[in-house]
């Protein structure tokens, strides 16, 4: 008996009858325990040779056939709901697997995507300074340098505090300051207990770059950007408001600057609502919520 519960739970660990063949998990067990009681009858007859325990053991047969049957259809049953339920959470967990990497190979690429756009508008900054102001080219080429350097620092990362992330903004203004000179001016409110506020690394250079350009295009007036941090509710908020004229803008571009950090956001939280934009009075603002991430 214990040879054929070891049979049937070692045959389902590696095959699972499908539905249409589920009648196999009646038969099996019917087959085998048919086959029990047979070998049964020859060995223990073939041992024991008094009469009257022979006539005994011929007329218990079908209660040995159904006890034997009953116990092995009740190990095939729990053996085939065992093995299921692990094949099932076994393809949960691949599911899962393949899902968070997919969702890292998207972050990932919207994050090497950020400094392609970034850098050509640099590069393109430095080359028309070179001919007429070359120490500020040359300047300019060293803080993108650093800007640079501190985007591969932060490839495995998938947060920093917003005091890290201010850092790096600064390092991405001081080249845009080079291009731009005294008509950029940023003012940055954020009280010191909400730097240390775990957010994605890279979310807001897009934002203020949006701000730079659709505020400096077609006008020579100064520029002032709002950038301000509030939090309630287990929320970040972070606006930056930026002057806007609707009548002097630059051509229509891909917008993939504030769509990725909708995206990144989409990806890290499951949340559609953490990117706002709003156009009011000739200011556009643009306000991300970060929700707190405990570590």
């Amino acid at each position: 008996m214990g040879a054929l519960v070891f049979f049937t739970t070692n045959t389902l660990s590696y095959y699972h009858p499908s539905r249409r063949k589920s009648l196999y998990l009646v038969l099996m067990p019917m087959v085998l325990a048919y086959l029990w009681l047979k070998l049964t009858d020859v060995f223990i007859l073939a041992i024991i040779k008094d009469a009257d325990y022979s006539l005994f053991f011929d007329s218990s047969a079908f209660y040995r056939f159904s006890v034997c049957y009953l116990i092995l259809a009740g190990t095939t049953l729990f053996s085939f709901s065992w093995y299921q339920l692990g094949e099932k959470e076994g393809e949960q967990r691949r599911k899962e697997e393949t899902e968070r990497m997919a969702k890292e190979a998207e972050l990932f690429k919207l994050r090497q995507q950020l400094q392609p756009h970034f850098l050509f508008n640099s590069l393109n900054s430095i080359n028309s300074l070179i001919g007429t102001r070359p120490q500020e080219a040359r300047t300019m080429v060293q803080q993108l340098s650093d800007f640079l350097r501190g985007t591969l620092k932060r490839e495995d990362q998938k947060f920093i505090t917003l005091g890290e992330e201010l850092e790096y903004l600064k390092l991405y203004l001081d080249i845009e300051q080079v291009r731009f000179g005294h008509r950029l001016k940023v003012k940055i409110n954020c009280s010191e207990e909400h730097l240390s506020w775990k957010l994605p690394p890279l979310i807001l250079q897009p934002i203020m770059e949006n701000a730079i350009k659709f505020g400096l295009y077609g006008t020579t007036e100064n520029l002032e950007i709002i950038f301000q941090c509030t939090a309630e509710d287990n929320i970040l908020l972070i606006t930056i408001v930026n002057p806007y004229d609707a009548d002097m803008q630059p051509p229509q571009g891909t917008g993939f600057g504030l769509n990725s950090v909708k995206r990144r956001l989409y990806l890290l939280y499951a949340r559609t609502d953490l990117l706002q934009v709003k156009e009011t009075d000739g200011q556009f603002t643009v306000q991300v919520k970060v929700p707190r991430v405990n570590f």
